[in-house]
């Protein structure tokens, strides 16, 4: 999650808080399609489509066309935070606002010393290091790294460059998604999910995003981690309740000692 939110935020200056309503989004799809077919394959295939066709749809219908009228960031943020409301909502229209549970065969654990690990959490660990592994791998081999760096940093020279700006946002849009319906995924099949599911999480990938100044995953990664540790730390030694009120106060002192925030300005010059 934190990946997929750091670089659509980076490269196209959109603080995307509709990623968690693509991450519920996805998450359900696959819950509807398992519940009607009970085939892994065809309900997987199912929540990519619908992932890639909702993104697809924000990004022509919403964000384009207001980037294009150079809009400042702070209409794209409340662009982002309405599609979002608008996402969940319809969710709980269609599906209600109850937990949606993926009944599986995935059960027992492992004991090492003091640590009790669950086969699901073990398929977490190993799917999210693949997929990490397969994003850096491509971006490396794709140069795509270099492209999106250079977008972030100045989008108006990217496109004077020869850079397809439209593309490179499209698709990273689509990429970052796809990191977060394998996330959705994941969670899902150890707890569950509901409408108000990718908010939380959202909020912890936006900490790391606003950290991270630079479009490097091994920092991304690294401040994911370190992110994660406090929350549970807090968990463990206070109350859970506790969780989600460290994670509001850390983007609240990012955002106070971050000059540059989260969005930025267009001023218009008077010619004298």
């Amino acid at each position: 999650m934190a990946i997929g939110f750091t670089y659509i935020f980076r490269v196209t200056r959109v603080f995307h808080i509709a990623h968690g309503g693509v991450y519920v989004a996805g998450a359900v799809a696959l819950w509807w399609m398992l519940s009607k077919t009970n085939n892994w394959a065809v309900a997987v295939l199912f929540a990519i489509t619908v992932t890639a066709i909702m993104i697809w749809l924000i990004e022509k219908a919403i964000y384009l066309p207001i980037n294009k009228r150079q809009s400042n960031q702070s209409i794209l943020l409340v662009a982002s935070l309405g599609l979002y409301v608008a996402i969940v909502n319809t969710l709980a229209l269609l599906f209600g606002n109850e937990d949606k549970i993926i009944g599986n065969s995935i059960s027992g654990s492992f004991v090492i010393g003091n640590i009790i690990l669950t086969k699901v959490q073990l398929i977490q660990v190993a799917f999210g290091i693949i997929a990490t592994a397969t994003v850096t791998v491509i971006l490396k081999l794709s140069k795509s790294n270099l492209t999106f760096q250079s977008i972030s940093d100045n989008e108006s020279i990217s496109k004077v460059l020869g850079i397809n700006t439209e593309k490179e946002r499209l698709k990273v849009f689509i990429s970052g998604s796809m990191l977060a319906l394998i996330a959705a995924i994941l969670k899902t099949i150890e707890v569950g999910v509901n409408p108000q599911s990718g908010m939380n999480i959202t909020l912890s990938a936006s900490v790391v995003a606003i950290l991270v100044s630079r479009l490097n995953i091994l920092l991304i990664i690294a401040f994911a981690i370190a992110l994660t540790l406090l929350q549970n730390s807090v968990e463990w030694f206070l109350n859970a309740q506790w969780k989600d009120g460290i994670t509001f106060l850390i983007l609240l002192l990012v955002i106070l000692f971050r000059t540059e925030g989260i969005i930025s300005y267009n001023l218009r010059k008077d010619t004298v």
